[in-house]
């Protein structure tokens, strides 16, 4: 357990109450930091998967570890400057900041997809990362304290597989931003890494795959583990 007393933390994509950004929102509030928990919070598109989570979820999250709840859209750099400016406001302060917030839009063939797919999943995974940690850093370095930036990207970005090209490269995109910012703020004391799950058995992925799938690999997974 980490003594996160006093810390302030920003999570995005954590409007699903079963999702990773709700869970790493919950951690942090077990661990004693103050959280800004944002979601788009938007009804599903044309897109598949283009949605985010839904506001009910948020607040539920937000009343369950006392978090401030945003509504925040982070390919819109408004929306994101309004999240830290809530931050701002709320607490003061910034040292963490989970760029959770992600899509994996209409996967298939790449002679099949949409531009606007393609568009909006790099828009959506990289720019949403880039716009948070452009307009967050200024507050968690105006403490000289130093800070925490966790990306989350994929295990797609280093091994992807077919007809995920556009949310693969998306995500690899996610981790040459961690690397490259990560030297440019290590002298003011700010780490940047990215974390590359698998597979999560989430809503999204549900909704991607099917539920026979997504317990097929659950119950392969239980067996090997056994």
């Amino acid at each position: 357990m980490y003594n996160l007393k006093n810390k302030v933390a920003i999570v995005t994509g954590a409007g699903r109450k079963g999702g990773i950004g709700a869970a790493v929102a919950r951690r942090l509030a077990r661990d004693g930091a103050r959280v800004v928990i944002g979601d788009i919070c938007a009804p599903p598109s044309d897109l598949p998967n283009a949605g985010g989570g839904q506001w009910e979820e948020l607040e539920a999250t937000a009343g369950e570890i006392k978090a401030l709840p945003v509504r925040v859209d982070v390919t819109d750099a408004e929306s994101v400057q309004g999240m830290v400016a809530q931050t701002k406001e709320k607490w003061g302060r910034l040292d963490i900041l989970v760029n959770n917030a992600g899509a994996a839009i209409g996967p298939g063939p790449v002679i099949q997809m949409a531009e606007e797919a393609w568009r909006r999943t790099l828009e959506i995974n990289a720019t949403g990362a880039f716009l948070c940690c452009k307009f967050a850093l200024p507050l968690m370095l105006a403490g000289g304290r130093g800070g925490r930036i966790v990306n989350m990207a994929s295990i797609a970005a280093e091994k992807p597989k077919p007809y995920v090209s556009a949310y693969a490269a998306s995500k690899a995109a996610v981790v040459a931003l961690t690397r490259s910012l990560a030297q440019e703020v290590a002298e003011f004391g700010v780490t940047v890494n990215a974390v590359l799950p698998g597979d999560v058995d989430t809503a999204p992925f549900w909704r991607r795959t099917g539920p026979a799938l997504s317990q097929g690999r659950r119950t392969t997974s239980l067996a090997a583990a056994s």
